[in-house]
């Protein structure tokens, strides 16, 4: 991925928080015809302690780990098995269109704003007590959202593993992220700023959450 270095996250957390809360990915390796792509989401792993914690674990001590699955008839699933070259992982956080009439003098072009990071590594596959443990862990992270959120336990249990047939867990271990935070440090800072107050008069959340990355990454900024 192309980053100019002023397009570098301030600290490694930046890049993992963007994983942590934008988990749907897509997952792409090489196929016997082409690419193979597949979106699904992906988690960070956290060690024993940190599951009760509720903390991811030091990135700084321990590999980074993503942990999935995916549709046993699906090709790529069979891919995965063989694969002999890295897989990428591709994160999509906060984004935007940016209309050149925000700018205080209208005098560029209109571009895009954007944070996306690409992971590559190794895949291996999970046996059925790591999968039900997995799917355990994405069920609670994404319930945990709503209020009164489901719950595995509400269902019978067979309901759960008769569907382990039907699925392929897997750990992909990281071994090079590339993070890119395009927000408008190589442009006049009025004008990066400019874009995140008309960000903030949006209601959609992720256009606030866009401003306050654009502001972050442009604070040590004097001009």
């Amino acid at each position: 991925m192309f980053v100019r270095p002023c397009w570098q996250p301030i600290s490694p957390q930046d890049a993992f928080s963007i994983i942590e809360q934008h988990p749907w990915a897509l997952l792409v390796s090489n196929g016997v015809d082409g690419p193979l792509a597949t979106n699904l989401p992906l988690l960070i792993e956290k060690s024993n302690s940190d599951q009760a914690s509720g903390e991811p674990q030091s990135k700084s001590e321990a590999p980074l780990v993503l942990v999935g699955h995916l549709a046993r008839a699906n090709e790529h699933a069979r891919s995965l098995a063989n694969s002999t070259t890295p897989i990428l992982a591709i994160f999509e956080g906060p984004w935007s269109y940016v209309t050149a009439s925000w700018y205080p003098g209208r005098d560029m072009p209109s571009t895009y704003y954007y944070t996306a990071i690409h992971c590559y590594g190794t895949i291996e596959l999970q046996d059925e007590p790591a999968l039900d443990t997995s799917v355990e862990i994405l069920t609670q992270h994404m319930e945990s959202k709503y209020p009164n959120g489901w719950r595995t336990d509400e269902i019978p249990r067979t309901e759960i593993t008769r569907r382990f047939a039907g699925i392929v867990g897997f750990r992909m271990r990281v071994a090079r992220l590339e993070a890119k935070f395009k927000l408008g440090q190589d442009e006049p800072l009025r004008d990066a700023l400019a874009v995140a107050d008309a960000l903030e008069t949006h209601k959609a959340p992720e256009a606030h959450a866009l401003a306050v990355l654009i502001r972050k990454h442009n604070l040590a900024r004097s001009q």
